[in-house]
């Protein structure tokens, strides 16, 4: 049953929608096509969407999101939005509003309005994070997710990553077999993190633990606290979704910081888990929430005192996205940047988007400096890995 607040917010929103629809005038740049391509990596076997958005006469614009289903079912869904043919490639807020009043799906919005945005910046003969909200830093810290289930496999992962640039990294949580976790489940990740920061030396200071929700609110809150002497970066997605009160005690029982948003679609959500101030980081995905919609969040963030870093876990062109909003994001911190296990991968993404875009310096990428997202997609790279 909505409540009065609801229904009278819900009244001015669609005031607010039928006046912005009346005050739309002829396309400055109408958008002429909209396809999609699904691509897949040969190791991982990752796949992500690339949207390409061609316009009358000016630019061609990129985006991409991550494959949630089907991956021929989501490229026909995709291709299903070629009816914003003729609307403004430049109005890329007006066009995210018709997707929303058409229901599309949060992950068909990310991808659009990431193509939109590259056009509105190719146009503007800038890069993107300029026509965003300006830039911030020259450099955005970058985070590499290891890969492996021992200390072994952890640690090689780690120098690999270390040779690649990297100095900060993501370890996902070591969940053992069987429903009880004693003291060893969380005393193990305590020696664990230990002994990668002692092997990575003086260049691997910064770690971050991943549960990814799969640990319950009572083990996160226990597991916060443990590494409480550890001083990591923070720990990531410490239960599965919870209610307020339970999120308050993880958050308030230890020091640890805690990251949270990967699965979050809507600013409504948002705005609510900010003002319980339980969390240190916002962490919105890159593949399901549109780039002007995600600075929006990290305006929210801001206001409630909370870092910025959004969660990627999708492909090259997204990284670059995540630069740009990188750039025009005064409490960013991180962003995380897949780093492959298999060099076959690696190779895949610099064929689609180019070499350098994901190789950091002493940990920190540079900003892309071209028009746009400042990334030359390869489309014969696309044809070759394409999985639909």
């Amino acid at each position: 049953m909505p409540t009065i607040v609801s229904a009278k917010r819900s009244r001015l929103a669609a005031l607010a929608a039928q006046s912005a629809q009346t005050a739309v005038s002829k396309p400055q740049l109408p958008i002429r096509n909209v396809t999609a391509r699904a691509v897949k990596e040969p190791a991982s076997g990752r796949q992500y969407v690339l949207l390409k958005i061609e316009t009358d006469g000016g630019p061609i614009g990129w985006g991409e999101t991550a494959v949630a289903m089907d991956a021929a079912t989501l490229v026909a869904r995709l291709s299903t939005f070629r009816s914003l043919v003729g609307q403004d490639a430049l109005a890329s807020q007006a066009v995210d509003a018709h997707l929303v009043r058409s229901s599309a799906p949060a992950y068909a919005r990310a991808a659009i309005n990431m193509a939109l945005v590259d056009i509105l910046g190719k146009v503007a003969k800038a890069p993107s994070y300029d026509v965003l909200a300006g830039g911030t830093r020259n450099k955005a810290r970058a985070l590499a997710p290891l890969h492996g289930t021992d200390r072994a496999s952890l640690t090689a992962s780690l120098e690999r990553a270390r040779s690649r640039g990297f100095r900060a990294f993501i370890v996902d949580v070591q969940i053992p077999a069987g429903p009880v976790r004693s003291r060893e489940f969380y005393r193990s990740h305590v020696d664990l993190l230990t002994a990668l920061r002692t092997a990575g030396g003086a260049t691997a200071e910064d770690f971050v633990l991943d549960c990814a929700g799969r640990t319950t609110a009572s083990e996160g809150s226990v597991m916060a606290a443990a590494l409480e002497s550890f001083h990591p970066l923070w720990i990531d997605e410490p239960a599965d979704k919870i209610n307020e009160e339970a999120l308050r005690k993880i958050s308030r029982e230890s020091v640890t910081p805690l990251g949270w948003g990967r699965w979050i679609e809507s600013a409504d959500e948002f705005q609510n888990l900010l003002r319980i101030q339980a969390i240190d980081v916002l962490r919105p995905d890159m593949a399901r929430y549109p780039m002007a919609n995600i600075r929006k969040a990290a305006t929210l963030a801001e206001a409630h005192y909370t870092a910025f870093a959004p969660y990627h876990n999708g492909g090259p062109l997204a990284t670059a996205a995540a630069l740009h909003i990188a750039a025009s994001t005064p409490n960013f911190v991180i962003q995380q940047v897949p780093f492959p296990a298999d060099d076959r991968d690696i190779a895949m993404r610099e064929a689609l988007a180019g070499k350098g875009l994901e190789v950091p310096v002493e940990g920190y990428l540079p900003l892309p400096t071209r028009p746009g997202l400042g990334v030359d997609i390869n489309e014969d790279a696309i044809a070759r890995y394409a999985s639909a």
